[in-house]
């Protein structure tokens, strides 16, 4: 069978004829009119001489020629050369693997795969009903009953009665069910093999179950049940997480909104994250998982390492050192994303998630009305704005800033959804965002939220130009149907009647004054660092600062010249890789347009981070680098497959991709 090479990859043509990446093309034709057809000719005309001149080499070609040097170099070396990966992964791994953590483990999961469903449903009745006589015990001893005990223990005997009756082994049960089993075989592509019976594995001994199941609930009488339960709710988590760090990414992606329900967000999700990473690592050592470090991924690398040095060398103490470790696990999830998620499935899937998420808080948000605080709003300016909704983020501007990151992807879906029922619902997603973020009252959302819209929308179609210049045109006949309040609002930004533009111009006099001082080191990470240097910098009016209203001026400040240089070229990097998949003659068009909302949704957030510190909330710190590895796998994904396409041509057939979502 011929062999197709590529610069980068080398495959064969049967392998590429059964993905689909060799069939015969089609062209469609559209029809019109002679105006519009005129117009489109002119803006593909445009365009074009943009992507193929030096806007195109900047923003794309030089990336991937800077990239492939890199991959030459003596540092990409140490990852990509077998012999010395492989003796040190293969002596980690055996070491693992004969080690009697690895041993114990496995011995738990093969007896727990093919333990009786009876087996657990005993476990469940005994200490069922073992906390219910301990809860009426106590009411006829003491007259003291807890109903909340009484309830779980009469729940938990009820719950084990289908387990009682059942005659199957757990592992037989998980494929049985239809939620269980999409789990095991469609989502983490388990071999069904492990969850079938091994007749010489013992069931488990029912009295022993029944013993200490019965023993746990008596000492319910000194202990709350919720601590048992919690405890095997945390163990069966942190055994699957540490499993499957893909989930573990779901997990945070789903609880991200709603973090604040904890005592101590930034704690959960930084517990949730340490374990994800152990286990990715696990998975690494063992040779099942890959690891794949690109030119961009050093330079993240590199700045992750400059915000530990600024909590380790820094005025803020040990308060700046606890933010700099966050901040360095809270950015370890891009590089777990862009190596864990080598399907667009789990792409696709924490996008969608993220979406239908953001939505829902954007609906609390509306129906919570919204507070007027005087702190948040001139209000001898703004006295006709309504209240300015935070919804779970517990600030309007970074609320705003949260909808902006995600707003192109809810258009992306609407735009890409093939059923209608698809389409309405995502609609719905576009106008509940929308909304939210006018009611947010943030200037800097707002205007982030119009260049990442108009962003995407020249991404995803060149003669979006038309319309853009019509609206344009069109602001006299938008500035007499807009309400005047959010006109007011708007136009506020670039005068200085508005009490909050003159406080930030204050700030960022101190700021700079700062900055000037400490260029090239800078004053290190965190509010406390910003407190202890800013003393004797502040202007007038703004000594109760505690960061610097602006993402630019707050990297510099805190890691120096050198900090924002790197941050720099990290975002002119990631534009560049996005912009090498959506100028590509690939006709994969989800792919792209997924690539161009996240794209626009981190530019339009940092164009919101103009006037605010965008990170100094740790959730929307996360999502911004969230995205960036949703967006950063997509592409890589995507660079594959364009070789996989060029191989193919070799042959001199027509070749088209097959999407890797029907793996």
């Amino acid at each position: 069978m011929n062999k197709l090479k590529n610069k980068n990859y080398v495959f064969e043509e049967g392998d590429l004829e059964s993905e689909g990446f060799i069939r015969k093309s089609k062209k469609k034709n559209k029809n019109y009119g002679v105006i519009l057809s005129f117009l489109f000719s002119i803006s593909n005309e445009f365009f074009k001489l943009l992507k193929n001149g030096f806007f195109g080499y900047l923003f794309a070609d030089m990336y991937t020629k800077c990239n492939q040097k890199w991959k030459k170099g003596a540092i990409y070396g140490i990852f990509k050369t077998k012999r010395r990966v492989g003796r040190g992964r293969l002596y980690l791994a055996r070491l693992y693997e004969e080690s009697l953590i690895a041993r114990i483990i496995s011995w738990f999961g093969k007896r727990i795969r093919n333990s009786y469903m009876r087996f657990w449903g005993l476990i469940f009745f005994s200490f069922g009903c073992a906390v219910t006589f301990v809860s009426m015990f106590k009411y006829y001893l003491i007259e003291q009953m807890d109903q909340g005990v009484l309830i779980i223990g009469i729940a938990m005997a009820v719950i084990s009665l289908p387990f009682l009756t059942s005659k199957s082994r757990l592992g037989e049960a998980l494929l049985k069910g239809k939620l269980s089993r999409y789990i095991i075989v469609k989502m983490l592509s388990l071999d069904e093999g492990k969850f079938e019976s091994d007749e010489t594995v013992s069931g488990g001994s029912y009295s022993l179950a029944f013993s200490i199941a019965a023993l746990l609930g008596f000492t319910t009488y000194f202990i709350h049940p919720w601590a048992y339960v919690g405890t095997a709710i945390c163990v069966v988590m942190i055994a699957v997480i540490m499993t499957f760090p893909e989930l573990c990414i779901m997990t945070i992606i789903s609880i991200v909104p709603f973090a604040n329900v904890f005592k101590n967000p930034s704690a959960a999700i930084f517990a949730l994250l340490v374990f994800a990473i152990i286990g990715y690592v696990l998975k690494f050592i063992r040779g099942k998982r890959v690891l794949r470090f690109e030119l961009i991924d050093a330079f993240i690398l590199a700045f992750a390492f400059l915000y530990l040095c600024g909590g380790i060398f820094t005025r803020g103490g040990e308060r700046s050192l606890y933010s700099a470790i966050v901040y360095v696990v809270f950015m370890s999830i891009y590089f777990l994303i862009s190596n864990s998620f080598i399907r667009k499935t789990w792409i696709y899937r924490g996008i969608k998630l993220i979406v239908v998420l953001t939505s829902i808080i954007a609906v609390v948000g509306i129906l919570e009305g919204g507070v007027i605080n005087a702190s948040w709003v001139d209000m001898e300016i703004f006295n006709d704005i309504g209240p300015r909704v935070s919804s779970f983020l517990g600030n309007p501007n970074m609320l705003g800033v949260y909808l902006v990151i995600v707003f192109p992807f809810a258009l992306a879906q609407m735009l890409l959804a093939h059923k209608n029922r698809d389409a309405f619902g995502y609609s719905i997603c576009v106008i509940i965002l929308i909304a939210c973020t006018i009611l947010t009252w943030s200037r800097g959302a707002w205007l982030g939220l119009i260049v990442a819209t108009l962003l995407f929308a020249l991404i995803y179609d060149t003669r979006m130009i038309w319309a853009i210049i019509t609206c344009v045109a069109s602001l006299p006949i938008w500035y007499t149907v807009l309400p005047q309040s959010i006109i007011n609002r708007f136009i506020s930004i670039f005068t200085l009647e508005d009490s909050s533009v003159i406080y930030r111009l204050n700030t960022w006099r101190g700021v700079w004054a700062m900055i000037k001082d400490n260029l090239l080191v800078g004053v290190g990470v965190g509010e406390s660092a910003f407190k202890e240097a800013y003393e004797i910098y502040a202007v007038s009016g703004t000594e109760s600062v505690i960061h610097s209203h602006s993402i630019f001026l707050q990297i510099t400040l805190e890691l120096g010249i050198l900090g924002i240089a790197i941050f720099g070229i990290i975002m002119m990097m990631y534009m560049q890789k996005c912009f090498v998949i959506i100028k590509s003659k690939d006709d994969k068009i989800r792919s792209k347009t997924m690539i161009a909302a996240g794209f626009a949704g981190i530019v339009g957030s940092l164009v919101a981070g103009i006037t605010d510190h965008i990170w100094y909330n740790y959730r929307v710190f996360l999502l911004f680098w969230i995205v960036m590895g949703l967006t950063v796998a997509m592409t890589k994904i995507n660079e594959k497959e364009i070789a996989k396409k060029e191989a193919a041509s070799v042959s001199n057939i027509r070749s088209a991709d097959l999407d890797i979502d029907i793996y």
